[in-house]
C-alpha cells in the first residue's frame, strides 16, 4: 500500500512538472522558456549556472538585447548578446 501511494505521489508530482513547462512554454511562446547558462561568455552579465527564462517577443531583435537561438544539429541553445543587427 506504501509503495502504491508514493507511485501516485510521484506521478503526480510529474504531471504537474511537466504541466507548469507547458503552461510556461504557452505563456513565454518559447518552446524552452527556462536555460542554464553554462559558459562564462556571458559575463559579467551572466554567470555560470545563471538560469535565464525566455519569452518570444514580436519586435524584431536590437543591438545590446540578449538572444537565444539554437544550431541545428545541437541539442543546447546558445545565449549571446547582439553586437551588430544586419537589415535583410
Amino acid at each position: 500500500r506504501q509503495v502504491a501511494h508514493q507511485s501516485l505521489n510521484f506521478f503526480l508530482i510529474l504531471t504537474a512538472t511537466l504541466m507548469i513547462w507547458k503552461g510556461l512554454s504557452v505563456f513565454t511562446n518559447s518552446e524552452s522558456p527556462i536555460v542554464v547558462v553554462l559558459s562564462e561568455s556571458m559575463e559579467p552579465a551572466f554567470q555560470r549556472g545563471d538560469l535565464l527564462f525566455l519569452t518570444m517577443g514580436s519586435e524584431p531583435v536590437r543591438t545590446g538585447e540578449i538572444c537565444v537561438f539554437k544550431v541545428k544539429g545541437k541539442d543546447v541553445p546558445i545565449v549571446h548578446r547582439v553586437i551588430e543587427a544586419h537589415d535583410e
